[in-house]
């Protein structure tokens, strides 16, 4: 049965105890937290807000804003072993992001400590993963956008060319004229 989530979002445990994964979850974080970090970290957690996402060149994200996280946002298009493997990853990002604090300029992306964390809550630590359902969901939104005048060819995009610049066809050198 596919997930669904309103338009307002749903909180990581409400998806997590709908996917079976906040035992998993909990028990993962309280093995990380030293002391009673873990009683403080995992309400932030399960506080984050989840949301679907239009997106079909990204299966997930998650957002912060300074110390604080702003939602998961997921692809429900994707099959269900891949939304679990998806939300298990962002949710890594987000139990990094929680655990080691803010400062300025720091990025925190697929390095050690993310790793760790991935690898504790159950998901591979890798910085990608694919789905057949929304690669053809995007295969479905492209629209031709362009025609080149050299050789003919038609650029097909999910989105539309800015109408400012002048855009050439690399393999030929052709110019493109937008559709």
């Amino acid at each position: 049965m596919p997930i669904t989530i309103p338009k307002e979002g749903i909180s990581v445990r409400h998806l997590a105890e709908s996917l079976g994964l906040w035992e998993q979850i909990s028990a993962g974080v309280s093995s990380r937290c030293c002391g009673d970090r873990a009683t403080v970290l995992l309400p932030q957690i399960a506080a984050i807000r989840v949301l679907g996402s239009r997106a079909t060149s990204r299966l997930g994200s998650y957002t912060f804003r300074g110390k604080d996280p702003v939602c998961i946002r997921l692809q429900l298009a994707q099959e269900p072993e891949s939304l679990c493997r998806t939300f298990l990853h962002e949710l890594a990002h987000a139990c990094d992001h929680l655990y080691r604090g803010w400062r300025p300029r720091r990025r925190f992306g697929h390095g050690e400590q993310w790793r760790r964390w991935a690898q504790i809550l159950g998901a591979a630590p890798r910085s990608a993963g694919s789905s057949k359902a929304v690669t053809a969901l995007h295969q479905q939104r492209q629209k031709l956008v362009a025609v080149c005048q050299g050789c003919g060819a038609e650029i097909r995009r999910a989105r539309r060319l800015n109408q400012k610049g002048r855009y050439i066809h690399p393999p030929c050198g052709g110019t493109l004229k937008r559709i």
